[in-house]
């Protein structure tokens, strides 16, 4: 069988894009009048289908994890084995069809004869007839159109019943073309919803091979691998390790340990990345952090994190800058993003660890006899000095950082097992239009923020301790001291800061360090304007610059004062 005929149009109305996939052999291709609705479930709404009932349907939408299928335990187990019996089955099956089990465990059926698979339960003789009922629409609509099935495709049915109304969807699968198509035009933009963009038809391939590899995981026994499947399979994650293991950037979704269990293994993912990341167009993704869209939904931070960053030490910046390379075109790359949550929950443990130890400290410093005279005062007194209240602060936020660790490590050490659906759903759920990750980020960066609060507060009580109450050699001392190791904290934060987008520190050399250079050139400028015109009034006056200094020499010799018309001798008047 040939390849497919995609078409990508353009709605003149909307301006949307519609993919339309239509089955090139002349013996696949059916009217051009012919109008499938989009969805799963429901009247497709045909002017010339198959049927009003039946519908095509993309492998992604088989509902094998969604049926719902539970046992009635309020029925006691009554279970016997006859005498001599060998032979254990649920009941007979309709002539032609044998029963399957997914590796997962979950049961199917295959007609060889017909290349027909489905997950209808056809040991139940209604679901049986209905089955039937439909195979029999199929026969009528090929044989009226004299269409053929090709001898590598299968056809897959999924029957469901709604409100009383039997539905069934279908799709056919071409081990040939690695592809699935059906017997009449399908729209699948709808379904397109992790790309973006004008879509080219060899685009739109990749997403058909991938939901023929997709076919290939729900119904792996009825496929037979040929050595050309081997081959195409084993090179497609021969160069998805190789992509891993040489490039940090890499878009491939999957980690090296992982891809070293699928070397043997038909999986989908592999196509997916292709996929998504336009394998082989115009426009391809290179690397993870590259975003191919022209118009990104992107935003502007907002001045909700520009007022809270400065108070948090910029931790903020810090998350939000790698949430955002995490989250570029909003697609979920498991392998990283699992990465990052691991990396938070280490981070929020150690965090823990300090907390505790800090609040040991204030506990012990607020102990001190000498600092809260309560203590050995048998009534209560109610004034309290800088330094309690400068631990009492510390108490404070050493306690809510180590609350906030322990329920962000008990959301998010889940996260880092999680799928990337979950992954997904949890991170499109705090992403806001508006302000991005924002929000998260400051939730993110509070723990390590009022543990540096706490720690800052814990310093001033102790230094307030030691200048309230000491001698003059103890203050100096300490002073000195102090100065010294506050001017080694701001030259280490100046220089190894790890935010590389400090908005302040840009802000102060954009605008203070260049405004003072800018004095500086015009106090040049108009020393030298000055220094120009005090030497020429110097000259008239009698002022004389010697070393950079001026002296009125009229004061010391009177040659030095010019002369005038009374003084100038006859011959010179």
């Amino acid at each position: 069988m040939s390849g497919q005929t995609i078409h990508v149009t353009h709605s003149l109305l909307t301006g949307s894009q519609q993919s339309v996939v239509l089955p090139s052999s002349p013996l696949l291709q059916t009217s051009s009048t012919s109008v499938a609705a989009l969805g799963g479930t429901g009247s497709t709404g045909f002017t010339d289908g198959i049927e009003d009932h039946i519908y095509p349907l993309l492998p992604v939408k088989i509902p094998r994890y969604k049926r719902g299928r539970n046992i009635d335990d309020e029925v006691e187990v009554d279970c016997s084995v006859n005498a001599l019996q060998d032979e254990f089955s649920i009941g007979p099956l309709p002539d032609g069809w044998e029963q399957i089990t997914h590796p997962e465990g979950t049961p199917y059926f295959y007609h060889a004869d017909r290349r027909i698979v489905t997950e209808c339960w056809i040991f139940d003789p209604q679901l049986s007839q209905i089955l039937a009922g439909f195979i029999d629409k199929f026969d009528d609509f090929t044989r009226s159109r004299n269409i053929k099935q090709p001898q590598d495709a299968h056809l897959v049915l999924e029957i469901n019943i709604e409100n009383g109304i039997n539905w069934c969807g279908y799709y056919y699968v071409s081990a040939s073309t690695r592809s699935v198509f059906w017997l009449e035009k399908f729209r699948i933009s709808k379904f397109l919803t992790d790309v973006r963009g004008q879509l080219s038809p060899t685009h739109c391939k990749l997403f058909l091979e991938y939901q023929y590899w997709y076919h290939w995981d729900l119904f792996p026994n009825v496929n037979d691998p040929s050595k050309q499947i081997y081959d195409y399979v084993a090179n497609t994650i021969a160069d998805a390790r190789t992509d891993v293991q040489s490039s940090h950037l890499t878009t491939i979704n999957q980690t090296t340990e992982s891809l070293k269990e699928m070397a043997d293994v038909v999986e989908s993912a592999n196509m997916k990345d292709r996929y998504i990341n336009y394998h082989g167009q115009f426009t391809a993704r290179l690397n993870y952090s590259q975003s191919i869209y022209s118009k990104t939904q992107g935003y502007r931070r907002t001045m909700f994190i520009k007022i809270f960053s400065p108070l948090l030490f910029a931790a903020p910046n810090v998350h939000l800058k790698i949430l955002d390379e995490l989250w570029v075109d909003e697609l979920t790359l498991k392998a990283r993003w699992t990465a990052f949550f691991i990396k938070l929950n280490s981070q929020w443990g150690e965090h823990l660890v300090h907390a505790s130890i800090l609040l040991n400290a204030n506990v012990a410093f607020l102990a001190i006899p000498s600092n809260d005279p309560s203590n050995n005062s048998p009534r209560l007194l109610t004034a309290r000095t800088a330094a309690q209240i400068a631990s009492y602060i510390s108490v404070v936020t050493s306690f809510a950082s180590m609350m906030l660790a322990l329920l962000l490590v008990r959301q998010h050490k889940a996260k880092e097992r999680g799928t990337e659906d979950v992954k997904h759903n949890y991170l499109m759920k705090h992403y806001s239009r508006k302000r991005g990750f924002e929000d998260l980020a400051i939730i993110y960066s509070l723990p390590y923020a009022l543990l540096t609060w706490g720690m800052g507060s814990f310093l001033v009580a102790f230094m307030l301790m030691c200048f309230v109450k000491s001698t003059t050699t103890v203050r100096a001392t300490l002073g000195i001291s102090l100065a010294l190791i506050c001017g080694l904290i701001m030259w280490c934060i100046w220089m190894f800061w790890e935010e590389t987008d400090i908005q302040w520190r840009k802000w102060f050399r954009a605008h203070v360090l260049r405004r003072k250079e800018d004095q500086n050139d015009e106090g040049e400028q108009s020393k030298d304007d000055v220094t120009e015109s005090t030497l020429h009034d110097d000259a008239a006056s009698g002022h004389r610059p010697i070393f950079g200094l001026r002296f009125n020499l009229t004061h010391l010799v009177p040659w030095a004062r010019p002369l005038s018309p009374a003084d100038k001798p006859d011959n010179l008047a």
